[in-house]
């Protein structure tokens, strides 16, 4: 019995033993498969909120854009003589020229959020397109993938900046006769009055172009706020820029009629009137002294970035002009020797009508037939000045011209200030 008793108590150890390794072994297994779920909960949670914050990203970009928070301070500033402390004035919430062009991409190709600027560890590449290379003007080599067909607006990748009164539409409109160069014929102001507009906006002002040609873009009224370039740099710091400037005093007497050419000779002030006897030094500051707003180009662009231009020269003769802009801009040869001819009555040149580019320019460029000249806005008679008038006016602004030369590190032949001895 004793035995009996004895031995059912040792199966009965043995199977609370056995029992108990048994569950040890499933707490073990148990915590083994609760530590890797536990890992997989993680590795899972970091892959959503890595998810999340993408998507976050993406959505902050969208508002970034569509907001286009940028400083304010969209008034003419010209006044001012600081060129300094700028880059802490130019806004980092506002979108780059990459980010709408890829946002872009990304709703031609119906991939939202293509590739996402502020994601700079992961750029992403569409499987459906093939990487093609990208010149310093923007400007993407075609391959089998991105044939010259894909025709769309694009962002500009060149700008003319100004100045007013010295011919930039004229140079906007013969750069266009390069068949790699679109531009819209209006001023599009975005960098001056449109600035909070989204840059998807911008880019659906312009043209459209297939990837191997260069988009430009001219509001002259850039140069003179400091704004507006501080904007430019923020859009885009490897944007070539043109600035073409004239002889200030027939800058002056282009302003002057253009201001009064449509109203009635009795309201019309002479234009010592409306310069004053004594010249007044603001206005002429503002229309004459060049350097102080190229120097603030300076300031902010590589020089090399940043091509003048005389609007003397170009109507002087305009091929010379085209062909260094042509360089400038890293186009391929296209202007010919015969596209212009000089009009003796217009005391301009004028496209040739028996130049084997003319029926490009009937396409791109209001122009008479018969003539190939521009509108009658072109060529408007300017006001005579007196003599004494005029030798106050040279004294005063011939500093201002010698600024200039210093800065840009070449001269123009200015009529008015030619050496006539």
């Amino acid at each position: 019995m004793f035995t009996e008793k004895r031995t059912k108590l040792f199966v009965a150890l043995a199977l609370v033993s056995f029992l108990g390794l048994l569950g040890v072994e499933q707490f073990l297994t148990s915590h083994r498969v609760a530590m890797y779920l536990r890992d997989s909960d993680r590795k899972l949670a970091s892959a959503q909120n890595h998810s999340r914050l993408q998507d976050a990203r993406f959505q902050r970009e969208l508002l970034l854009i569509k907001s286009g928070a940028l400083a304010s301070g969209s008034g003419d500033d010209h006044h001012g003589d600081s060129d300094t402390g700028h880059s802490a004035e130019i806004s980092s919430s506002h979108a780059t020229k990459d980010t709408a062009e890829n946002m872009s991409t990304a709703s031609s190709t119906g991939v939202p959020g293509a590739r996402n600027s502020l994601d700079l560890q992961a750029p992403f590449v569409s499987p459906a397109k093939t990487p093609s290379s990208q010149n310093s003007l923007g400007k993407q080599q075609t391959t089998p993938s991105s044939p010259a067909t894909d025709r769309r607006p694009r962002l500009p990748s060149a700008l003319i900046i100004g100045f007013a009164k010295c011919g930039t539409a004229a140079l906007r409109t013969f750069l266009t006769i390069h068949p790699d160069v679109v531009s819209p014929i209006l001023e599009v102001r975005y960098f001056t009055l449109y600035h909070s507009k989204e840059l998807e906006w911008y880019r659906k002002q312009m043209p459209p172009s297939t990837r191997d040609q260069v988009t430009i873009e001219k509001t002259p009224s850039y140069i003179m706020i400091n704004q507006s370039l501080r904007r430019i740099h923020d859009f885009d710091p490897k944007i070539k820029l043109i600035v073409i400037v004239r002889d200030p005093i027939v800058r002056l007497q282009s302003q002057y009629a253009h201001e009064f050419c449509q109203k009635e000779p009795n309201h019309t002030p002479t234009f010592i009137q409306w310069l004053g006897e004594t010249p007044e030094r603001r206005k002429i500051a503002r229309s004459c002294h060049y350097a102080r707003y190229i120097r603030r180009v300076y300031n902010l662009f590589p020089r090399k970035q940043v091509l003048i231009l005389s609007e003397d020269d170009m109507e002087r003769n305009p091929l010379p002009v085209l062909k260094e802009a042509e360089k400038f801009l890293e186009l391929r040869p296209a202007y010919s020797d015969d596209m212009f001819v000089f009009n003796e009555t217009k005391g301009f040149h004028c496209f040739n009508t028996q130049s084997k580019l003319f029926s490009r320019v009937l396409e791109l460029v209001q122009v008479k037939n018969a003539t190939g000249c521009l509108g009658k806005s072109k060529g408007r008679e300017h006001p005579k000045i007196e003599g004494n008038y005029l030798k106050v006016l040279k004294k005063t602004i011939q500093p201002l011209n010698e600024e200039l030369f210093d800065l840009i590190g070449k001269r123009f032949q200015w009529d008015n200030f030619r050496d006539k001895s």
